[in-house]
């Protein structure tokens, strides 16, 4: 290939969407579509709670500050109520991803392999030694794909829907503490990016070479018997140990960047904890907000960040999602080269 290992380039975006468009309108593709609609006013109906929550909490405390017995204990009994309400509809959300993920990765799996055998891509000739261990990309690699890209989608969808409904609690808080939430995510983001670059060609080249491990370990239970009559275990053994070798030289480099971001976000997790009430309670102290508020302040600017900070949070899954979306393409690029119609 031209471009980088493990880099997605155009070609693969649009052969993604043309896999979901496909799923879609399959036989399982009213079934999904049921699904999705469900997870979206799951989604609706979660963050309608978030912010109910965050009114509650504020009430809450602020009954707390007053010495509002009364008032107390109505809003403990509102906090029950909303947990009670917030745990069914993650659980139902959850189960449903699920069961959609599953759905997604049977109509996939059939499809590759059935193409698999069809064109006879297991011929050695046509393939094996153009793409690197098929195996693992027709079950590893579609189980990735299918479940990650479902999630991913789905935390951008509630990530927006976060947005539209936190930046009006925050802005109504302060304006200020609103416009330090983007600032914040963005500074974050660029800087999380550009440590972390390296783990999506590092997390393909491990794919491989946890795959090559494998498959010399099942040719020596193949051909034990062989290797013994021949003499050649020092030989063997020599080929595994380099096998081994190369898997923990590549791990560690992944592990050292790995260090290095979560040096980089522990810090920007610890610091979200604190910009809020530094911004929010010297309103507090000066009698311009109740105290309910630097509680609720809290919360929205976590919330509101967490939904900016998609990046940040994920940059590691992120990093393993490409690698093996670049692994998935060069295999349907090898198999639309032996068939005259798109694998996917």
């Amino acid at each position: 290939m031209s471009v980088e290992k493990g880099a997605i380039n155009h070609k693969t975006l649009i052969r993604l969407i043309r896999t979901i468009s496909n799923f879609l309108r399959s036989s399982a593709g009213g079934r999904a579509r049921l699904m999705l609609a469900g997870l979206l006013l799951l989604m609706i109906g979660m963050n309608v709670m978030n912010v109910t929550n965050s009114f509650v909490g504020r009430n809450f405390m602020t009954a707390i500050e007053n010495r509002n017995s009364a008032g107390f204990t109505r809003y403990a009994w509102l906090f029950l109520a909303v947990f009670g309400g917030s745990t069914l509809v993650a659980v139902l959300f959850r189960f449903t991803e699920e069961r959609l993920g599953l759905l997604w990765r049977a109509w996939l799996t059939r499809r590759i392999t059935e193409v698999y055998i069809e064109r006879h891509l297991f011929e050695h000739s046509k393939f094996e030694y153009e793409i690197s261990n098929p195996d693992q990309r027709m079950t590893e690699d579609v189980k990735q794909l299918t479940t990650t890209t479902l999630s991913f989608v789905l935390m951008i969808l509630n990530a927006t829907l976060t947005i539209f409904s936190f930046s009006g609690v925050l802005w109504n808080i302060s304006p200020k503490l609103f416009l330090v939430s983007i600032l914040y995510a963005m500074c974050g983001s660029v800087l999380t990016i550009w440590l972390g670059k390296p783990l999506i060609r590092l997390n393909y080249q491990q794919s491989d070479f946890e795959a090559n491990f494998r498959a010399d370990l099942i040719q020596l239970d193949k051909e034990g018997d062989q290797i013994i009559a021949s003499g050649t275990e020092n030989e063997v053994k020599e080929k595994i140990n380099a096998r081994i070798d190369s898997l923990v030289a590549n791990l560690r480099r992944i592990i050292g960047i790995n260090r290095n971001l979560n040096f980089f976000s522990t810090g920007y997790n610890y610091l979200i904890q604190l910009i809020p009430v530094l911004i929010i309670a010297p309103l507090f102290i000066e009698g311009k907000v109740e105290f309910g508020v630097i509680g609720q302040s809290a919360m929205a600017f976590a919330t509101l960040l967490g939904a900016f900070s998609l990046i940040i949070t994920q940059f590691q899954a992120i990093s393993t999602y490409a690698s093996v979306m670049a692994r998935l393409s060069e295999f349907v690029d090898q198999a639309e080269r032996c068939g005259s119609d798109q694998l996917l």
